[in-house]
């Protein structure tokens, strides 16, 4: 999002690619100078597969730190993202709950 004023950028591809990750959790650290987002994803602390013994961990997958005012840019795209989301599909909730797991049977 921008206003009319402001020239935008050309967008090209990078050399070396884009990384792509899915992540479901974050923490914000902050300074004067900077926003700092660190990315990650909830797995399995237990080299398992069961979902009995599920003890989630968040991974780390990527850090992304950008300016105070880039941190504002994105806040306004995202809140605008959010409102067209939820205009069409019904309201984000964030109060969910997992099911129970299900005890494997023994074999």
């Amino acid at each position: 999002m921008s206003d009319d004023k402001t020239p935008q950028a050309k967008w090209v591809k990078s050399p070396l690619g884009v990384a792509e990750y899915y992540v479901n959790t974050s923490v914000v650290m902050w300074s004067l100078d900077d926003v700092r987002f660190r990315l990650g994803q909830l797995v399995n602390a237990e080299d398992n597969s069961s979902n009995q013994d599920f003890k989630a961990v968040a991974q780390e997958r990527a850090a992304v730190t950008m300016s105070w005012r880039n941190a504002k840019l994105l806040k306004d795209q995202l809140i605008q993202l959010i409102q067209l989301y939820e205009e069409t599909n019904g309201e984000i909730k964030l109060d969910v709950a997992l099911p129970a797991p299900k005890a494997e049977k023994a074999t």
